[in-house]
C-alpha cells in the first residue's frame, strides 16, 4: 500500500523528547538509542520520538522504536539553521523548538515559516 504522505507524517501523534544542546553526529544509532533509553526507557520502547541536533544546527535526527528495531531519520537543511535549545530551562526557545519539530512532522515544506512565526510571537 502506497501513500502520498511523507513518512515523517506518521510521527505527528507520538510523544517527542528533545535533547537540549548539540549531539555528536558521529554517534551511531546504538549510542543515540542508549541516550534515549537513559532519558526515559518506558517512552523509548513505546514509540516516543527522540530528537537530536548537530553542533552546526543544520541537521536533526529523529530516533524511535517501532516493532523490533530502531528507526533513525536525519533531516538536513542547506541554507538555514534549526532553532535549538541549549538548556532545559530555556522556555522561549523550547516552545519555538517544539513548534518547529511539530511543524516539520506535519508539513516538512513549511516548518521554517511556522517556527519563525512562533519565535516572533514568543519573544
Amino acid at each position: 500500500m502506497q501513500s502520498d504522505r511523507p513518512f515523517i507524517h506518521s510521527l505527528e501523534s507520538r510523544r517527542f523528547f528533545i535533547r537540549p544542546g548539540s549531539t555528536d553526529f558521529r554517534w551511531g544509532i546504538d549510542m543515540l538509542a542508549a541516550c534515549a533509553v537513559a532519558t526515559n526507557s518506558d517512552a523509548a520502547l513505546s514509540g516516543a520520538v527522540f530528537v537530536f541536533c548537530s553542533k552546526s544546527r543544520n541537521q536533526l535526527r529523529f530516533l524511535f522504536w517501532e516493532g523490533n528495531g530502531w528507526w533513525c531519520l536525519t533531516r538536513k537543511i542547506l541554507t538555514q539553521k534549526f532553532i535549538w535549545v541549549q538548556q532545559n530551562d530555556d522556555k522561549i526557545s523550547r516552545e519555538a523548538l517544539f513548534e518547529q519539530v511539530r511543524s516539520l512532522a506535519a508539513d516538512p515544506g513549511e516548518y521554517r515559516t511556522k517556527a519563525l512565526r512562533t519565535c516572533a510571537q514568543l519573544s
